[in-house]
């Protein structure tokens, strides 16, 4: 899920920029998944307090709205600031506003003057709109989990994935290469990973297929690492008959 902000304060360009991503993802990318929002900066600011996830803004620029030209600049840093792989497309109100806007702005994924021209305002959406579907499309959220690492966000695919440790408020992600330490809840966690994971103890989850065997006496899973898990008796039962089914027994 793609979140969309489109912050604009003049509502008739606000509702242009609704009508072009509407029409181009309907045509062209109707199977990325969307979540739009349009308003104020007002809008933006609670978008920027629960989503830490990779977002789309578009942003009006202009000396009419609260502290000018500097209170948008201020924004656009804040989306940056939350993720650096977000992209923010500028719409610029005034042509005197140009060279703060170049001079300030690091990165932003296009800038765009009023009055809107709806073939350029379609390109740079359609770019956005393909490099995220490449990177983060339908198929890559269903083959990686997306996570927030030392302010980095990274792509861990799943099948790399050996088992995941709680520690304290952070998850330990463990491959066969690395460990990586997250920022996320290893009880919401479990709500979203594929089928292929498993429950063996509370502050454990294992990948299914990584599972070699049980030691009963000991209450641990060995791992085909060589690691070893400890085991919750309350789900030693399951542990084993997903031992069975991995070895087809």
């Amino acid at each position: 899920m793609l979140p969309v902000v489109i912050c604009e304060p003049d509502e008739f360009v606000r509702s242009h920029w609704t009508e072009i991503l509407g029409e181009l993802t309907r045509r062209e990318y109707p199977s990325l998944r969307i979540e739009l929002l349009t308003g104020t900066d007002a809008e933006l600011e609670q978008t920027l307090k629960r989503e830490s996830g990779i977002m789309l803004v578009v942003l009006g620029i202009s000396e009419r709205v609260k502290n000018g030209v500097e209170g948008c600049i201020d924004l656009f840093r804040r989306v940056m600031a939350r993720n650096r792989d977000s992209y923010a497309l500028l719409c610029l109100h005034e042509s005197s506003s140009l060279d703060t806007v170049l001079s300030s702005c690091m990165r932003p994924a296009g800038i765009l003057m009023l009055p809107l021209r709806d073939e350029l305002a379609r390109a740079s959406l359609r770019r956005i709109l393909r490099d995220y579907e490449s990177l983060y499309g339908q198929t890559s959220e269903d083959s990686y989990m997306v996570a927030n690492s030392g302010g980095t966000v990274r792509r861990i695919p799943y099948k790399d994935i050996i088992y995941l440790e709680a520690q304290n408020k952070l998850l330990r992600v463990c491959t066969a290469h690395q460990a990586i330490t997250v920022r996320a809840s290893l009880n919401n966690l479990a709500e979203t990973l594929p089928e292929d994971f498993m429950r063996c103890h509370r502050s454990y989850i294992v990948n299914k297929t990584c599972l070699e065997s049980f030691n009963a006496p000991e209450m641990t899973a060995c791992l085909t690492s060589g690691e070893q898990i400890p085991v919750s008796r309350s789900y030693k039962e399951i542990v084993a008959q997903a031992i069975r089914e991995v070895a087809h027994l």
